[in-house]
């Protein structure tokens, strides 16, 4: 089975189809990170999303000064609190491959790595975004704040998506070009020593919307990434009444954003909206509190509210309830 097979609820873009920013997305993510996998190829209907979710992790997680070992392990506890095993794998891989193997074995069995350092780090982000749990104070400072900050928040980002339109339990393999892929088109890592020039990815964002950076970003290049991230995902709110988008809004924020099971509280919550205004808004909020629970009849009964709606639009709704979920962790992190 192919990477675009695997994606639900739309039919992404291939990469030989791509063209304008998504085009060039797609150049930059293979050449800096990976091929193109489905993880990657899951927001293509919606490039402007694309181009400020790569930007993000890019400029985050990527390029900087923070050793790439350390982000691995705060993207893994980010995962890890999303209960996502397609990047929980991926980033057990990803430390694999940068010579700690004994390090991911460690975690893989659920014991607390020997670098107090690292330990620290990822019971940090694994405490982040999760109802049962309250943020521990971050292991860091200084100037290596926005770059942990940004790769936990786009790794909360990113996996709610993943969660909604990835299959359960699938997993990327290795990431190691030596190995035999999972499915066709799995990703395959690019090397990790490659000294990224922080900022590359800006000029994706011209003419995207944008708000004031976080201060906690220093004003560097993952503030402005956040920002665009943040504003472009809002206009997902469009997709919604003003009243649906409202409910949406005071549920999200009533939970700060974490991870819960679905349950009785949802429908609760929807019971002063009319029934077509009930199917869009109930996508949006378990996108940001429990992805995992979108059902395919959730998305085809939304859809059929108006003929109008589109995988662009779908892409945008699940964006917009993810990030409305990582801005009230980015409160919760840094207030």
């Amino acid at each position: 089975m192919s990477s675009a097979a695997l994606i639900r609820h739309i039919t992404p873009v291939p990469p030989h189809r791509a063209r304008g920013p998504l085009a060039e997305v797609y150049a930059q993510v293979n050449a800096e990170f990976s091929s193109i996998g489905p993880a990657v190829m899951m927001m293509s209907p919606a490039p402007e999303l694309m181009a400020a979710g790569w930007s993000l992790m890019r400029e985050a997680q990527l390029a900087g000064d923070v050793p790439a070992l350390e982000k691995a392990v705060v993207a893994l506890g980010a995962a890890q609190a999303n209960g996502l095993d397609y990047d929980i794998e991926a980033f057990l891989s990803m430390l694999r491959l940068l010579g700690q193997p004994q390090l991911a074995d460690t975690i893989r069995r659920g014991e607390a790595p020997s670098d107090s350092g690292l330990a620290a780090l990822l019971d940090w982000a694994a405490s982040t975004g999760v109802a049962a749990r309250e943020p521990l104070k971050p292991p860091f400072s200084g100037e290596a704040a926005a770059e942990h900050l940004g790769t936990v928040l786009f790794t909360h980002f990113v996996d709610r998506v993943a969660a909604a339109m990835l299959p359960a339990g699938l997993t990327p393999g290795t990431l190691d070009p030596g190995d035999e892929p999972p499915f066709d088109g799995a990703p395959v890592l690019r090397p990790l020593d490659q000294d990224l020039r922080p900022g590359a990815t800006l000029p994706l964002l011209d003419g995207l919307p944008t708000a004031e950076p976080p201060a906690w970003a220093a004003g560097g290049p993952i503030g402005t990434a956040y920002a665009a991230l943040a504003a472009t995902a809002a206009q997902g709110s469009g997709l919604l009444t003003p009243a649906a988008a409202s409910v949406v809004a005071g549920v999200i924020a009533e939970h700060r954003g974490r991870r819960l099971p679905a349950g009785d509280w949802l429908e609760r919550s929807l019971s002063g909206l009319s029934q077509d205004e009930r199917t869009g808004a109930r996508i949006a909020i378990l996108a940001g509190l429990a992805p995992e629970s979108i059902t395919d009849e959730h998305v085809t009964t939304w859809r059929a509210t108006d003929r109008r709606l589109s995988d662009h639009c779908t892409v945008y709704l699940l964006a917009y309830g993810a990030m409305t979920a990582v801005t009230h962790i980015e409160a919760d992190l840094t207030t």
